[in-house]
Order: structure tokens, then sequence, then C-alpha cells
């Protein structure tokens, strides 16, 4: 006759090489079916054994003692009796997970963004930090109701921002039905409104002022004078202690990819991406051009079933100067105009640095996205026509050029009077 399960026996039962159970057996308060597994981690569950191949989980011991355990064991016993299907809730559980808004969003979305949407990293951010209240619900359980408190938690946004993170989410839910993965969504009809509050939201195009980019100009050239500071100092340190010293850097080098990149970017209008992927296979010195296929036109050729074409874009003095110099420190072992220091690779972010620089400038709400508004805001400001300002900016759709339409009072002012001549 089997030994009488008690408190002792699981408090006793040892770790072995392979996993083993114990069963609930030879007291008269034992339980048949029930048992506890015990791991080699040392980790003991209890289990009560439905049917052959078939265990339900009851807890983890010591969590759950001998009694409880027992007491747990004969309502699931009985539940299975009137015809409970354990194994069918799992799976359903199972299946609910796999369609919370945070799987498709990290899986199947995920990757159909990447290949048919050209912001799809703004895009992916925006839903995961927006709905992060909503990241673990099923997909198809996202209400009205979800959206109150999403609304609330963005009150601090424009309405702007707010529509589009919504038209973003709606995107994502729409491929869930169309991929089947959910029947449908209720969402569909949810609007977002506009308030008083809203009333005077307007859309503006950040870009930098003469006095903001001389400010700028000064802090990359005093950044790059005190990294080259910092590498004589630590070379004579390390000289002192006869270690080996890093190169040194001329006067004409850049010290590093800081300044040469923000320069392009306010040069050319090229969008971050694009300076990171830039190689030197699409850089013609002699010609002064920069041919590269972008990034985001090219997801929307390739959408409409068009040839990708590189764009073909003629460098500026400064441009071609600063690429000049690049060519000459150019790392031999890597493709990269402005390669990652550390990889050899493409940059995958220069945050840190970017912002210590406007920190130094005292240029507030910019981003380096807004360098590319400026170039674009110089052009229009110098008389260009929208159409060649369009070519250059890469833009698909006259429409997202004509933005930049936007000038400063003082331009327009300018604008009258050349036009009608000046006051009395």
């Amino acid at each position: 006759m089997a030994a009488t399960f008690t408190e002792q026996t699981a408090l006793s039962a040892s770790p072995k090489e392979n996993p083993y159970d114990i069963w609930d057996r030879g007291g008269r308060k034992s339980v048949t079916g029930l048992l506890l597994r015990v791991y080699p981690s040392g980790k003991k569950t209890w289990f009560f054994q439905i049917g052959r191949g078939n265990r339900e989980k009851v807890g983890k011991y010591p969590t759950i003692t001998l009694s409880a355990a027992r007491s747990e064991a004969k309502t699931i016993g009985g539940d299975a009796e009137k015809g409970r299907d354990f194994q069918a809730e799992r799976r359903q559980k199972r299946k609910l997970k796999d369609n919370t808004l945070e799987v498709y969003l990290d899986g199947p979305f995920k990757e159909h963004a990447e290949a048919n949407i050209a912001s799809h990293r703004d895009m992916l951010r925006a839903i995961r930090k927006g709905f992060s209240m909503v990241l673990d619900k099923p997909m198809n359980e996202i209400s009205e109701l979800d959206m109150a408190k999403w609304r609330r938690n963005r009150a601090d946004v424009s309405i702007e921002t707010r529509r589009r993170e919504l038209t973003y989410l709606k995107a994502l839910l729409n491929h869930a039905v169309s991929s089947r993965v959910i029947p449908g969504h209720q969402l569909g009809q949810y609007r977002v409104k506009g308030t008083l509050k809203d009333g005077g939201s307007e859309s503006k195009v950040r870009f930098l002022s003469p006095e903001e980019e001389g400010r700028l100009r000064t802090a990359l050239d005093e950044r790059e004078a005190e990294l080259k500071e910092s590498r004589i100092r630590g070379n004579a340190w390390r000289a002192e202690r006869h270690q080996p010293l890093y190169p040194e850097v001329s006067p004409d080098e850049y010290a590093d990819h800081i300044k040469p990149i923000v320069l392009l970017a306010l040069n050319t209008g090229l969008r971050r991406g694009d300076l990171f992927t830039l190689k030197w296979d699409h850089v013609d010195l002699g010609r002064r051009q920069i041919r590269k296929i972008i990034s985001k036109t090219s997801h929307a050729r390739r959408k409409a079933g068009k040839k990708l074409e590189p764009a073909v874009l003629p460098m500026s003095a400064e441009a071609h100067s600063i690429l000049t110099q690049c060519k000459k420190q150019r790392n031999p072992e890597s493709d990269y105009v402005l390669p990652s220091p550390r990889s050899g690779g493409p940059l995958t972010d220069i945050k840190k640095g970017f912002e210590a620089v406007l920190a130094a400038a005292n240029i507030k709400h910019f981003r380096f996205h807004d360098l590319r508004h400026s170039f674009a805001s110089k052009l229009v400001m110098a008389g260009v026509d929208i159409n060649t300002v369009r070519e250059l900016m890469t833009h698909a759709d006259i429409k997202m050029t004509l933005v930049y339409a936007h000038l400063s009072p003082d331009h327009k002012a300018a604008a009258l009077e050349r036009a009608f001549g000046g006051g009395q």
C-alpha cells in the first residue's frame, strides 16, 4: 500500500535530474487524480488529472497547500463531470492573447507596415505610445469607452496628433479584419471631434530663423573644438602612461558625424533615414550630385507598381565641401558616407548628440526633421517656384509641398512691398 501523502511529503520532495510526479494516495482524505509535479529547478506544481493526457493546473506549492489543492481538485473534477471543457477554454484564452493589440502590433502588422508603409516606424511608435492602456486587450474588444480614456490621456496633445493616432489604430484594426484575424472591430464610426479648446489649433511648420541657424552653427563649431581639445588631452594622458594614442584630428577634419550630418540635412533636405543610409555610390562629387532612391518615395512607387528610380539632387557649395571632407576622412572598411563609429554600418540614432547641440544653441521645440523644413522654407523664401521645391524635397505629390508656402510675416511684408511699393 502506498504511503500516505501529507504536507511533509510535499515539503520534503527533492528535485531530480528529470521532472517527476507524486500522486495523492494512501490516506482517507486523498483525492484521486491529484498530483504534485517536482521539476529539476526545485519548482513544485499541483495538477489534477481529468483524463488520459489531460491535466489541469491547480496551483504552485507552497502557495497552494495540500488541503487547498485537494479542495480545488474536487471542484475541477466536479466541473469536468458536468461537461466543462478545460482544454477548449485554454485554446480560447491563447487565441484571445494572440489577438491582443500588442501581439498583432509587434507581429503581423509590423511585418506588413515595414513592407508597405513608408513612415512605419513613426506609425508603430505612435500606436504603442498613444494606446498603451489597451495593448494587452483583444483587438475586437477595444471599445469607445477605451477611446474616452485615451482621449483623456492625450488631452495635452493637439487634435491633429490625436486624429493621426486614431487613423493609425484604425489602419491596424482594419488590417486585422481583412486578414481574418478578428471578425470586426468597434471603432468603425468613431471620430475625434474638436472642442472649443481645439478651435485655435493650426498646423505649423517649424524651421530655423536666421538667428537660430547662426546659434546652431556656432554650437556645432564649439562642439567640434571641444572634441578635438578632448582628444589632445586624452592623448597627453595616455602618453604619460605609455599607452597607445588615439588618431589625431586635424583642424580641417570632423571630430565625429554630428556636424556633417546636421549641415547636410540643412543643405539637402534629406530625411534622417536617407542620410543614415547614404553611401559613396550615391555621391558624385565631380558632377556635384547625389543620386539615391529615396526610402519614402520608393514605398509609394512600389505600391503603384512603378519602377524605382533614384532622385537626382544637386549639391550646394557647402554640401559639396562637407562631402569632400568626409571623402578625405572615409573609413575604408565602410561604404557609408557617415558610418557608425562602432559598427561601420549605417547610423541608427543621433538623438543624444543632436539634443546637446540644440541645448547649447538655446533652440527649443525643434526636431532633426525640422532641418528638412528649414531647407524647404529657405527655398520658398528665396523665391524658388513650388514645383522645383517639390522636386528638391522628393515629394511624390505637390500637395505635400504646399505646406511650405507658409512664410514668415516679415517675408510676406517684403513681398507686398516689392509688388506694390513702400508706404507713405
